[in-house]
Order: structure tokens, then sequence, then C-alpha cells
């Protein structure tokens, strides 16, 4: 869903496909101050410092899913020259992204094992329709939502830090049924937990086919189960 979303100054940025970033804001960005715990996040799952700095001022530290959608929606923007020879190469307040990002560098693994979150393996050979994917991942949130909830004793503190952290979710791609169980199992064996949705077959796929898994935990272990695997 598009989101309307004032940039910094004031300039309406609803067509994100038309809007050059400007890289260069000193003005602007040396009256802010990143969320740290947004910045350690991103850094963490592997966004380079610079992008999740510009993100998070893009998106006034809203949350680390605004961030990434912001990324992932600007890659062309942040490599924009300043002009046609002359590559824009310094950041938005440089020296305060230098000073803010420096502990999460060199702390990203001993933080990301303190970082949570979801993610959702789509079974790209059901080629479903947009919708059909979306209510496919939706039911993959719910239920495994469910699954930790009804396990507080075990996955309560987690839940409360991916919560507050922003509850990052993020759908990745799947090649086929096979591949999903076999996530679903490395998934099993490192006691993350996990949920598999078969889809009851009134449109578009048969009836109990496999078509997302969703896996929850810290970044370093889930990244052992989907690390590889591309953004759907």
């Amino acid at each position: 869903m598009d989101q309307h979303r004032p940039s910094p100054d004031g300039a309406d940025m609803d067509d994100a496909s038309s809007t050059i970033v400007n890289l260069s804001r000193p003005d602007d960005s040396a009256k802010w101050d990143v969320d740290q715990n947004h910045l350690n996040a991103l850094t963490a799952m592997g966004f380079p410092p610079l992008s999740a700095f510009n993100a998070l001022f893009y998106v006034k530290n809203e949350s680390v899913d605004a961030a990434i959608e912001w990324i992932l929606n600007h890659q062309d923007d942040l490599d924009v020259s300043s002009d046609d020879e002359t590559r824009q190469t310094e950041p938005i307040n440089r020296n305060n992204l230098l000073e803010s990002s420096s502990s999460s560098l060199m702390n990203n693994e001993e933080n990301a094992h303190d970082l949570y979150k979801m993610v959702f393996v789509v079974n790209s050979q059901l080629s479903m329709g947009t919708g059909k994917i979306a209510a496919q991942v939706a039911h993959a949130t719910l239920g495994l939502h469910r699954l930790l909830l009804q396990q507080q004793n075990r996955y309560g503190e987690s839940l409360l830090e991916w919560t507050e952290y922003g509850e990052t979710k993020i759908v990745l791609k799947g090649d086929n049924t096979n591949h999903l169980v076999d996530l679903e199992n490395q998934a099993i064996n490192l006691m993350l937990p996990c949920y598999m949705v078969h889809d009851a077959g009134k449109t578009q796929v048969k009836a109990g086919s496999c078509t997302v898994l969703g896996i929850f935990g810290s970044v370093n272990q889930v990244n052992k189960v989907t690390g590889k695997l591309n953004l759907y």
C-alpha cells in the first residue's frame, strides 16, 4: 500500500519513481538524531550504514520496516550523482553518521543475536497472483504470531523485543514445495518457531498446497536458514 509521506523539508513525495533524493542535506540532518536502535537493527540485517542512516532520516525514525521499504524503493536514488559527471560521495551529515553508527559496525555480530525478525518464504513455483500472495503471507503472519503467543513462556521475551524494534518482516522467494519443506526442517533443527501455510484450494492453487513458510527468531539464527534467499 502506497503511503503519502512528506519529505523532511515539507515537499511531497507521492511518486517515489520521480523523486530524486538529495543525499547532501547537512543543514536539515544536523538538527536530527538517528534512532540508534533502528540503525543497529538495519546494519545487523546487512544494510549498508549509509543507506540505513539515509532511510531513517527520510522516514523520520518511523520504524525499521519503513526504513527497509524506503531503501528498497530508492536503491537507484542512493547512487544518484550530484551532476552528470561526478558521483555524490558525501552522505547527509557524514560526521554524525560515522559517530552514531561506529558502535554498530564494530558490534554487528554481538548485537545481531539480540535482534529478531519474521521471514516469509513464498513458493514461487505456484505462480500465485499478487493478491493471493498477500493473503497467504497474512495467513503465515497470523499463524506464526498465534504460535508465539501460545508459548509465551518460551518466546515472550523475544516477541516483546521484536515488537519494540519495529516488528521486522521480510518476504523472500522460495523455489518450490520441496524447498519450503527443506527450509522448515532446517528451522526446526535450529529450534526456530515456524508456520507453514497449506492453502484451502478455493482459488488459484490446489488444496493442501504449501504456499508460504513463516519463520521467527534472532537475525543470526534465521539467516542460517534463509540468508541466501532473494527478496520476493
